[in-house]
Protein backbone atom coordinates (compact mmCIF):
# COMPACT_ATOMS: atom_id res chain seq x y z
CA UNK A 1 0.00 0.00 0.00
CA UNK A 2 1.44 3.39 -0.93
CA UNK A 3 2.31 6.07 1.59
CA UNK A 4 -0.28 8.57 0.31
CA UNK A 5 -3.14 6.14 0.89
CA UNK A 6 -2.83 6.61 4.66
CA UNK A 7 -4.17 9.45 6.79
CA UNK A 8 -1.50 10.57 9.28
CA UNK A 9 -2.58 12.00 12.62
CA UNK A 10 -0.03 13.50 15.00
CA UNK A 11 -0.96 13.70 18.67
CA UNK A 12 0.77 15.87 21.26
CA UNK A 13 0.00 14.23 24.62
CA UNK A 14 -0.15 16.03 27.95
CA UNK A 15 -1.52 15.03 31.33
CA UNK A 16 -4.95 16.58 30.76
CA UNK A 17 -5.33 17.09 27.01
CA UNK A 18 -4.54 15.75 23.55
CA UNK A 19 -3.75 17.98 20.59
CA UNK A 20 -4.46 16.04 17.39
CA UNK A 21 -3.52 17.22 13.89
CA UNK A 22 -4.47 15.68 10.54
CA UNK A 23 -1.86 16.07 7.80
CA UNK A 24 -2.89 15.68 4.15
CA UNK A 25 0.15 17.11 2.41
CA UNK A 26 -0.26 20.58 3.89
CA UNK A 27 -0.84 22.15 7.31
CA UNK A 28 -4.45 23.25 7.74
CA UNK A 29 -4.15 25.50 10.81
CA UNK A 30 -7.89 26.20 10.96
CA UNK A 31 -9.61 22.89 10.23
CA UNK A 32 -6.89 20.28 10.64
CA UNK A 33 -6.53 20.43 14.41
CA UNK A 34 -8.59 19.55 17.47
CA UNK A 35 -7.90 19.66 21.22
CA UNK A 36 -9.71 17.13 23.43
CA UNK A 37 -9.47 15.85 26.97
CA UNK A 38 -7.07 13.04 27.77
CA UNK A 39 -9.92 10.82 28.97
CA UNK A 40 -12.61 8.52 27.60
CA UNK A 41 -14.99 11.33 26.62
CA UNK A 42 -12.13 13.15 24.90
CA UNK A 43 -11.21 10.03 22.91
CA UNK A 44 -14.82 9.68 21.74
CA UNK A 45 -14.83 13.36 20.78
CA UNK A 46 -11.66 12.73 18.75
CA UNK A 47 -13.37 9.78 17.08
CA UNK A 48 -16.31 11.99 16.03
CA UNK A 49 -13.91 14.64 14.74
CA UNK A 50 -12.07 12.07 12.62
CA UNK A 51 -15.39 10.89 11.18
CA UNK A 52 -16.25 14.47 10.25
CA UNK A 53 -12.96 14.56 8.32
CA UNK A 54 -13.92 11.32 6.53
CA UNK A 55 -10.94 9.41 7.90
CA UNK A 56 -11.41 5.64 7.96
CA UNK A 57 -9.93 3.66 10.83
CA UNK A 58 -8.14 1.18 8.60
CA UNK A 59 -6.43 4.06 6.76
CA UNK A 60 -5.54 6.01 9.92
CA UNK A 61 -1.98 6.11 11.27
CA UNK A 62 -1.65 7.81 14.65
CA UNK A 63 1.76 8.93 15.89
CA UNK A 64 2.84 10.33 19.27
CA UNK A 65 5.92 10.73 21.42
CA UNK A 66 6.73 8.51 24.39
CA UNK A 67 5.22 10.33 27.37
CA UNK A 68 5.12 7.53 29.93
CA UNK A 69 1.92 7.18 31.91
CA UNK A 70 0.20 10.15 30.25
CA UNK A 71 -0.32 8.20 27.01
CA UNK A 72 -1.30 4.90 28.64
CA UNK A 73 -5.11 5.33 28.58
CA UNK A 74 -5.04 6.76 25.06
CA UNK A 75 -2.95 3.83 23.80
CA UNK A 76 -5.41 1.40 25.42
CA UNK A 77 -8.27 3.15 23.62
CA UNK A 78 -6.47 3.05 20.27
CA UNK A 79 -5.90 -0.68 20.62
CA UNK A 80 -9.52 -1.25 21.58
CA UNK A 81 -10.54 0.66 18.44
CA UNK A 82 -8.05 -1.33 16.31
CA UNK A 83 -6.27 1.85 15.22
CA UNK A 84 -2.63 1.50 14.17
CA UNK A 85 -0.31 3.82 16.10
CA UNK A 86 3.39 4.52 16.52
CA UNK A 87 5.43 5.72 19.50
CA UNK A 88 8.40 7.97 18.70
CA UNK A 89 11.44 8.81 20.82
CA UNK A 90 11.03 12.51 21.88
CA UNK A 91 14.72 13.14 21.11
CA UNK A 92 14.13 12.06 17.51
CA UNK A 93 11.21 14.46 17.21
CA UNK A 94 13.25 17.24 18.83
CA UNK A 95 15.81 17.01 16.03
CA UNK A 96 13.26 16.50 13.26
CA UNK A 97 13.03 19.40 10.80
CA UNK A 98 9.92 19.36 8.55
CA UNK A 99 10.53 20.02 4.83
CA UNK A 100 11.01 23.69 3.91
CA UNK A 101 8.14 23.36 1.44
CA UNK A 102 5.70 23.19 4.38
CA UNK A 103 5.31 26.84 5.31
CA UNK A 104 5.24 28.15 8.87
CA UNK A 105 5.73 24.89 10.75
CA UNK A 106 9.42 25.38 11.57
CA UNK A 107 8.94 28.81 13.13
CA UNK A 108 5.98 27.91 15.36
CA UNK A 109 6.26 26.28 18.79
CA UNK A 110 2.84 25.46 20.23
CA UNK A 111 1.02 22.25 21.14
CA UNK A 112 -0.88 22.55 17.86
CA UNK A 113 2.34 22.99 15.87
CA UNK A 114 3.92 20.05 17.69
CA UNK A 115 0.95 17.86 16.74
CA UNK A 116 1.34 18.85 13.08
CA UNK A 117 5.10 18.26 13.29
CA UNK A 118 4.47 14.72 14.58
CA UNK A 119 1.89 14.14 11.82
CA UNK A 120 4.39 15.27 9.17
CA UNK A 121 7.01 12.95 10.64
CA UNK A 122 4.50 10.10 10.48
CA UNK A 123 3.67 10.83 6.85
CA UNK A 124 7.35 10.68 5.92
CA UNK A 125 8.49 7.68 7.91
CA UNK A 126 5.55 5.46 8.92
CA UNK A 127 6.39 2.84 6.30
CA UNK A 128 9.73 2.20 8.03
CA UNK A 129 8.27 2.35 11.55
CA UNK A 130 7.00 -0.59 13.57
CA UNK A 131 3.43 -0.26 14.90
CA UNK A 132 3.35 -0.02 18.70
CA UNK A 133 1.51 -2.24 21.12
CA UNK A 134 1.01 -1.93 24.85
CA UNK A 135 3.25 -4.25 26.84
CA UNK A 136 1.89 -6.57 29.53
CA UNK A 137 0.68 -5.38 32.93
CA UNK A 138 3.94 -6.66 34.45
CA UNK A 139 5.84 -3.99 32.51
CA UNK A 140 3.95 -1.11 34.14
CA UNK A 141 4.25 -2.63 37.61
CA UNK A 142 8.00 -3.08 37.17
CA UNK A 143 8.35 0.48 35.94
CA UNK A 144 6.65 1.89 39.04
CA UNK A 145 8.60 -0.38 41.39
CA UNK A 146 11.90 0.66 39.83
CA UNK A 147 10.96 4.31 40.38
CA UNK A 148 9.98 3.52 43.99
CA UNK A 149 13.27 1.71 44.60
CA UNK A 150 15.28 4.61 43.16
CA UNK A 151 13.59 6.95 45.61
CA UNK A 152 14.44 4.74 48.59
CA UNK A 153 18.06 4.43 47.43
CA UNK A 154 18.32 8.19 46.98
CA UNK A 155 16.96 8.84 50.47
CA UNK A 156 19.23 6.16 51.94
CA UNK A 157 22.29 7.87 50.49
CA UNK A 158 21.17 11.16 52.01
CA UNK A 159 20.77 9.72 55.52
CA UNK A 160 24.01 7.76 55.22
CA UNK A 161 25.88 10.91 54.23
CA UNK A 162 24.36 12.86 57.12
CA UNK A 163 25.34 10.17 59.63
CA UNK A 164 28.88 10.19 58.25
CA UNK A 165 29.41 13.94 57.88
CA UNK A 166 27.41 15.83 60.48
CA UNK A 167 26.19 13.32 63.08
CA UNK A 168 28.88 14.56 65.48
CA UNK A 169 26.86 17.77 65.78
CA UNK A 170 23.54 15.95 66.35
CA UNK A 171 21.99 14.92 69.61
CA UNK A 172 21.96 11.24 70.53
CA UNK A 173 18.22 10.99 69.87
CA UNK A 174 18.66 12.68 66.47
CA UNK A 175 21.32 10.15 65.43
CA UNK A 176 19.09 7.28 66.59
CA UNK A 177 16.19 8.59 64.49
CA UNK A 178 18.41 8.86 61.42
CA UNK A 179 19.80 5.37 61.95
CA UNK A 180 16.28 3.98 62.33
CA UNK A 181 15.18 5.80 59.18
CA UNK A 182 18.16 4.42 57.27
CA UNK A 183 17.34 0.88 58.40
CA UNK A 184 13.69 1.34 57.35
CA UNK A 185 14.73 2.63 53.92
CA UNK A 186 17.06 -0.33 53.39
CA UNK A 187 14.21 -2.68 54.33
CA UNK A 188 12.00 -0.91 51.82
CA UNK A 189 14.63 -1.43 49.12
CA UNK A 190 14.74 -5.16 49.84
CA UNK A 191 10.93 -5.43 50.00
CA UNK A 192 10.63 -3.57 46.69
CA UNK A 193 13.14 -5.90 45.08
CA UNK A 194 11.23 -8.93 46.33
CA UNK A 195 8.03 -7.53 44.83
CA UNK A 196 9.86 -6.91 41.54
CA UNK A 197 10.98 -10.55 41.46
CA UNK A 198 7.41 -11.64 42.17
CA UNK A 199 6.12 -9.53 39.25
CA UNK A 200 8.80 -10.96 36.96
CA UNK A 201 7.81 -14.51 37.96
CA UNK A 202 4.16 -13.77 37.14
CA UNK A 203 4.80 -13.04 33.45
CA UNK A 204 6.36 -15.87 31.42
CA UNK A 205 7.66 -13.61 28.63
CA UNK A 206 9.27 -11.17 31.05
CA UNK A 207 10.65 -14.04 33.16
CA UNK A 208 12.18 -15.68 30.07
CA UNK A 209 14.10 -12.55 29.06
CA UNK A 210 15.00 -11.76 32.68
CA UNK A 211 16.61 -15.19 33.12
CA UNK A 212 18.57 -14.68 29.91
CA UNK A 213 19.82 -11.27 31.03
CA UNK A 214 20.96 -12.33 34.50
CA UNK A 215 22.94 -15.20 32.93
CA UNK A 216 25.40 -12.50 31.80
CA UNK A 217 28.24 -11.89 34.25
CA UNK A 218 27.69 -8.67 36.20
CA UNK A 219 23.98 -8.22 35.45
CA UNK A 220 21.59 -8.35 38.38
CA UNK A 221 17.99 -7.53 39.12
CA UNK A 222 18.13 -3.75 38.67
CA UNK A 223 19.96 -3.67 35.32
CA UNK A 224 17.88 -6.54 33.93
CA UNK A 225 14.56 -5.00 35.04
CA UNK A 226 15.55 -1.53 33.81
CA UNK A 227 16.49 -2.91 30.38
CA UNK A 228 13.22 -4.82 30.14
CA UNK A 229 11.28 -1.66 31.01
CA UNK A 230 13.18 0.69 28.67
CA UNK A 231 12.90 -1.73 25.73
CA UNK A 232 9.33 -2.76 26.63
CA UNK A 233 10.64 -6.30 26.94
CA UNK A 234 12.76 -5.96 23.79
CA UNK A 235 9.88 -4.95 21.52
CA UNK A 236 10.58 -1.23 21.00
CA UNK A 237 14.35 -1.77 20.70
CA UNK A 238 15.74 -4.72 18.78
CA UNK A 239 19.00 -3.08 17.72
CA UNK A 240 21.64 -2.84 20.48
CA UNK A 241 23.29 0.21 18.90
CA UNK A 242 20.03 2.15 18.94
CA UNK A 243 19.50 1.23 22.58
CA UNK A 244 23.10 2.22 23.39
CA UNK A 245 22.39 5.57 21.75
CA UNK A 246 19.17 5.94 23.76
CA UNK A 247 20.99 5.50 27.09
CA UNK A 248 23.93 7.61 25.83
CA UNK A 249 26.77 5.11 25.74
CA UNK A 250 27.21 5.02 21.96
CA UNK A 251 30.03 7.35 20.75
CA UNK A 252 29.38 9.94 18.04
CA UNK A 253 31.81 12.11 16.05
CA UNK A 254 32.05 15.78 17.08
CA UNK A 255 32.79 17.89 14.05
CA UNK A 256 31.49 20.80 12.04
CA UNK A 257 32.77 22.09 8.70
CA UNK A 258 36.56 22.18 8.48
CA UNK A 259 37.35 24.00 11.73
CA UNK A 260 35.79 21.75 14.39
CA UNK A 261 37.37 18.32 14.68
CA UNK A 262 36.73 17.07 18.21
CA UNK A 263 37.25 13.60 19.57
CA UNK A 264 34.50 11.02 19.14
CA UNK A 265 32.40 11.13 22.31
CA UNK A 266 29.12 10.04 23.84
CA UNK A 267 26.09 12.29 24.21
CA UNK A 268 25.33 13.84 27.59
CA UNK A 269 21.65 13.23 26.90
CA UNK A 270 19.91 9.92 27.40
CA UNK A 271 18.44 7.86 30.20
CA UNK A 272 21.03 8.62 32.87
CA UNK A 273 19.85 6.11 35.45
CA UNK A 274 20.35 3.15 33.09
CA UNK A 275 23.81 4.45 32.31
CA UNK A 276 24.63 4.80 36.02
CA UNK A 277 23.35 1.30 36.80
CA UNK A 278 25.52 -0.09 34.02
CA UNK A 279 28.56 1.58 35.59
CA UNK A 280 28.07 -0.51 38.74
CA UNK A 281 27.42 -3.54 36.57
CA UNK A 282 30.76 -3.01 34.77
CA UNK A 283 32.75 -3.03 38.01
CA UNK A 284 31.20 -6.34 39.01
CA UNK A 285 31.66 -7.81 35.53
CA UNK A 286 35.35 -6.92 35.40
CA UNK A 287 35.90 -8.63 38.76
CA UNK A 288 34.38 -11.94 37.59
CA UNK A 289 34.84 -11.99 33.81
CA UNK A 290 38.45 -12.67 32.67
CA UNK A 291 37.69 -11.46 29.15
CA UNK A 292 36.53 -8.01 30.30
CA UNK A 293 39.36 -7.72 32.80
CA UNK A 294 41.88 -8.57 30.07
CA UNK A 295 40.24 -5.96 27.80
CA UNK A 296 40.53 -3.32 30.57
CA UNK A 297 44.22 -4.06 31.20
CA UNK A 298 45.06 -4.08 27.49
CA UNK A 299 43.38 -0.73 26.81
CA UNK A 300 44.95 0.84 29.90
CA UNK A 301 48.37 -0.30 28.65
CA UNK A 302 47.60 1.39 25.33
CA UNK A 303 47.02 4.65 27.20
CA UNK A 304 43.24 4.85 26.76
CA UNK A 305 41.28 7.04 29.17
CA UNK A 306 39.57 5.05 31.95
CA UNK A 307 36.15 6.56 31.16
CA UNK A 308 36.47 5.59 27.50
CA UNK A 309 37.33 2.00 28.41
CA UNK A 310 34.46 1.73 30.90
CA UNK A 311 32.04 3.05 28.30
CA UNK A 312 33.28 0.49 25.77
CA UNK A 313 32.71 -2.28 28.32
CA UNK A 314 29.17 -1.00 28.92
CA UNK A 315 28.56 -1.30 25.20
CA UNK A 316 29.94 -4.84 25.19
CA UNK A 317 27.47 -5.74 27.94
CA UNK A 318 24.60 -4.19 25.98
CA UNK A 319 25.63 -6.27 22.94
CA UNK A 320 25.58 -9.38 25.13
CA UNK A 321 22.10 -8.55 26.45
CA UNK A 322 20.60 -8.21 23.00
CA UNK A 323 22.47 -11.28 21.76
CA UNK A 324 21.12 -13.64 24.44
CA UNK A 325 17.56 -12.39 23.92
CA UNK A 326 17.85 -12.78 20.15
CA UNK A 327 19.26 -16.30 20.48
CA UNK A 328 16.94 -17.27 23.30
CA UNK A 329 19.72 -19.05 25.14
CA UNK A 330 21.72 -18.06 28.27
CA UNK A 331 25.10 -16.36 27.97
CA UNK A 332 28.15 -18.61 27.69
CA UNK A 333 31.63 -17.17 28.16
CA UNK A 334 33.41 -18.83 25.23
CA UNK A 335 36.71 -17.41 26.49
CA UNK A 336 36.80 -20.20 29.04
CA UNK A 337 36.74 -22.85 26.32
CA UNK A 338 39.78 -21.57 24.48
CA UNK A 339 42.92 -23.65 24.91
Amino acid sequence: MRKEEFECVGVDVSKSTLDAALFRGEVDWNEGHVKVGNNESGYNELKKWMRSKHVKKDKMRVCMEFTGLYALDFRSWLEKENITYYMVDPKRMHHFAPPLSIKGIRQTKTDKADAFRIAIYCSLFHESMKPSKLPSAAYFKLKRLLAERRQYVKQSKLYKQQLHDISVYDSVSSRIRKEDELKALRRNVKDTEQEMLSIIESDSSVKHNYDLLVSIVGIGLVVAATTIVLTENFTTFTNPRKYASYIAIAPFPHESGTSVRGATRVSKQGFGQAKADLSICVLSAMSHDPELKEYWLRKKAEGKHAGTILNAIKFKIVLRMFAVVKRGTPYVNTKGYKG
